[in-house]
């Protein structure tokens, strides 16, 4: 049996339940460390990056709707300007019989854009479909395959390109990011190492441009899982794409002046709006205009504390409508306490229910241990009959201590 290394990542293709029957899959990446099994963790790339792509049938093709990374936060993949994820990142028209001979098409997609409207900045991707027979893996397995290219422009001369695999045994079996030659003078040694098998020594040629590997992983190995403990499925996926979140404004947008969509800490690009988030007693906020991503995103988050004892009054919060049409409901957000180091602090998170006559119903609440790393904290109710409007609040149990929120919903459970 092959050895993981600190370079290894866990990948798992599955359905997710959707609350209007439509076809969606995950598939995730963990990166591995110490022969630990990963959990959720959507910041720190250096003690357990985690991530997933989110890939739909909504149109014509399958296509990726989505993603999560550390790199960027979370991004969906916009396919116009009314919202529509709908054949963005196109894998392949989704009624192919295999076996099929070679097809493509041209698309249209803006990323890095988290909410919607006020998304532009649309470019043209070319993608590329193949299927293969017995097609070799760095496992040694030959596997029935579809491949599929997607170009950084409109034509095989671009700038880069991604390239993914699917078989009938694992889903998504394997990933390639190759660079221009333009970009980048050889092949990535790391990647080279972990997929030789299938890269032409880490070189490709297509049309008038030289590409070299950049990155690879090839998920076509087997482990048992540490324990038997492993579940893909208990990790949480963005509402956005299978439920409806009833909160706004939960990945606190970059904009430009103009309210324009923008990457931020650019041209005067920033986190500008905080409504309709509200606060209570002598909370401090602020935001933090990069919290998640290296390299670019427009995610930002909220920093908060509490100057004073905390004694239930100092919180953030935001009113939600209740959608009547459901009675099961999870909620939660992306929690941390950056300064920690080797401690954690406590919050509270808590759903109520509020009447039409402003009395409470009932409440559901989720102790929180803040790490230096954002976690995913969740928990779930059933609706009181009687409710009119959701409150999403979060109290802060330790005084100056900055606390830093993110990815906050509360949605119908599919």
């Amino acid at each position: 049996m092959p050895t993981q290394s600190n370079q290894a990542q866990i990948s798992d293709s599955y359905p997710i339940a959707d609350l209007f029957g439509r076809t969606r899959v995950v598939q995730n990446f963990y990166f591995t460390r110490g022969g630990n099994s990963p959990f959720f963790w959507p910041g720190n790339s250096a003690s357990g990056d985690a991530a997933y792509d989110l890939i739909t049938t909504d149109g014509n093709y399958a296509a990726a709707a989505g993603t999560y990374d550390a790199g960027a936060g979370w991004q969906p993949l916009f396919q116009n300007t009314n919202c529509s994820t709908a054949d963005s990142w196109i894998l392949a028209p989704k009624n192919l019989s295999v076996p099929f001979s070679q097809g493509q098409t041209v698309a249209t997609l803006a990323g890095s854009f988290p909410q919607c409207p006020t998304v532009d900045g649309f470019a043209q991707s070319l993608t590329v479909w193949n299927y293969y027979q017995g097609y070799g893996y760095q496992s040694g397995k030959s596997l029935n395959t579809i491949k599929s290219w997607h170009f950084g422009g409109p034509t095989v001369n671009s700038n880069a390109i991604e390239v993914f695999f699917f078989t009938k045994e694992y889903g998504k079996t394997r990933w390639e990011a190759w660079q221009a030659s333009s970009e980048r003078s050889q092949p990535d040694a790391s990647a080279l190492s972990r997929c030789g098998v299938g890269t032409n020594n880490g070189v490709a040629t297509f049309g008038q441009t030289t590409y070299y590997l950049a990155d690879c992983h090839d998920w076509s190995f087997i482990f048992p899982a540490a324990g038997g403990s492993w579940n893909p499925g208990d990790f949480h996926i963005d509402p956005f794409f299978n439920s409806i979140n009833l909160l706004s404004n939960t990945h606190m947008q970059c904009t430009n002046f103009n309210g324009r969509a923008r990457t931020c800490g650019v041209s005067n690009n920033w986190c500008q709006t905080i409504a309709p988030w509200k606060r209570s007693g002598d909370l401090n906020w602020t935001f933090n205009q990069n919290p998640q991503a290296p390299r670019e995103s427009s995610n930002c988050s909220l920093i908060f504390s509490v100057p004073s004892q905390p004694n239930g009054a100092q919180s953030v919060y935001q009113d939600a409508p209740v959608n009547q049409a459901y009675t099961e409901f999870t909620f939660g957000a992306a929690l941390k306490a950056p300064a920690a180091s080797g401690v954690t602090y406590p919050l509270y998170m808590a759903v109520f229910e509020i009447s039409a006559s402003g009395g409470q119903l009932a409440q559901h609440v989720v102790n929180v241990n803040a790490q230096k790393d954002y976690r995913i904290f969740k928990g779930s109710f059933t609706r009181h009959p009687d409710a009119k409007t959701f409150r999403f609040q979060i109290y802060p149990d330790a005084i100056n201590t900055q606390f830093e929120l993110t990815d906050a919903w509360i949605a119908p459970k599919p």
